[in-house]
């Protein structure tokens, strides 16, 4: 499932440049159409992640993966800017859902001390599809229009029709609760809800809600995940631009550089996982969740500092990388802080910090294009590494200890 998400969400930074010569689009209308997924996709994540903690993540996130893939096949489809972005808005309206409804499932089915781990294990399921991304896609374009003029079309569709079996295969495989799944032990259902109580209260929505805008960890993460984000989504947004403008990278070499960075990002998730449920169990919550998620923003910012500097591509790839890697090397922390203060209203908390990163990431490419325009590509960087710094000071003020409601006990 993850892997599919972020192919469909990063492919359209490589088939942009064909989209617009095909429809003739101009920079402003491409950096409104890379914009426009993370603004539905940011707003939609607590209903979403409520939805999944109402009516079951089985359903809801079938059902998320099938119109999303949908969306992204009928986007193949389109002659029109306005359709592109109607269909590009309701892809990240689909998504919206995907990482709280995970996070759900994850809390239900991971014992308490493995958390980390394992949503690493699902992010970098969406980290494979971001390495995937470029270079498949480019691969695609070519072999379907080898003149690159209009390869982009089956390639999207190519998306979409998978997309929906992974939705099949996902109902198919998934329970809501590990008791409700016919291939687990007694001692597997024992592991895995060792230590844990269980909460059958439901509490209403509005209350819900003002516990979350009470709790003033879920802000600092909140507005450290906005940071992050806008910075981070450079890598699958201006990156192939940036490589094409500065140092002349055809198609299939931008799709290569821009596969990169993901690839490597893969490395900083594992560790990050490890680390966090290593330094919880050697310092506690507070600073096992709050050391990786701010110490990495700022290692971020410094590889930011040094692009303009890089002689060639394959040197501002390696800056890019190690990006990547001190972003996701806090990445588990944060997953696991919003499950540590949830209890059993993961979704929506999840929901809650994924909406403020994705308006994050939903300014980013209306901001930098600006910035790229009137002051260049250095100061594009720059603005990148300042939002890293905003997010590695807030992410101090993070304590997973603060449950959002007394009643979500769940450890």
């Amino acid at each position: 499932m993850s892997l599919f998400l972020y192919l469909d969400r990063i492919c359209l930074a490589i088939t942009l440049r064909a989209m617009q010569l095909d429809l003739g689009l101009t920079d402003v209308q491409a950096s409104w159409l890379l914009s426009a997924f993370f603004w539905s996709y940011a707003l939609a994540q607590v209903p979403a992640g409520w939805l999944a903690d109402r009516f079951g993540a089985r359903t809801m996130l079938s059902l998320y993966i099938f119109f999303w893939s949908l969306f992204t096949g009928l986007m193949g489809l389109t002659a029109s800017f306005l359709l592109l972005m109607l269909y590009r808005l309701g892809c990240g309206l689909a998504q919206a859902g995907a990482y709280p409804t995970s996070g759900n499932l994850l809390s239900k089915w991971v014992p308490v001390r493995s958390r980390a781990f394992a949503s690493s294990l699902v992010a970098n399921g969406g980290r494979i599809g971001g390495v995937l991304a470029p270079s498949l896609t480019a691969y695609l374009m070519v072999l379907f229009d080898p003149a690159d003029e209009r390869g982009w079309r089956p390639a999207l569709l190519t998306y979409g029709l998978l997309g929906i079996g992974v939705a099949w295969l996902f109902w198919r495989v998934v329970r809501d609760e590990p008791s409700r799944h016919p291939a687990v032990n007694d001692a597997e259902l024992e592991l895995i809800q060792g230590g844990r109580q269980t909460d059958s209260a439901r509490t209403p929505v509005d209350r819900l809600l003002v516990a979350i805008l009470a709790n003033r960890s879920l802000w600092c993460s909140a507005v450290s995940q906005f940071g992050t984000n806008f910075a981070w989504v450079f890598l699958i947004t201006w990156m192939p631009r940036f490589l094409e403008e500065v140092y002349g990278s055809d198609l299939l070499e931008r799709g290569w550089y821009s596969s990169q960075p993901l690839l490597w990002g893969m490395l900083g998730m594992f560790a990050g996982g490890l680390l966090t449920d290593w330094l919880s169990r050697r310092l506690g919550l507070r600073w096992g969740r709050r050391l990786p998620m701010s110490l990495s923003r700022f290692l971020g910012a410094a590889a930011f500092f040094a692009c303009p500097w890089m002689p060639n591509a394959q040197m501002a790839t390696v800056m890019l990388c190690l990006v990547a890697v001190a972003t996701d090397l806090g990445v588990p922390a944060v997953w696991a802080f919003k499950q540590d203060v949830g209890g059993r209203y993961v979704g929506a908390v999840l929901g809650w910090g994924n909406m403020w990163g994705n308006l994050g990431a939903a300014v980013s490419p209306l901001v930098l294009n600006y910035v790229i325009s009137k002051l260049g590509w250095q100061e594009a960087f720059w603005t990148c590494a300042a939002g890293f710094i905003v997010a590695g000071l807030t992410a101090l003020g993070v304590d997973a200890r603060s449950k959002i409601l007394p009643e979500s006990s769940t450890p």
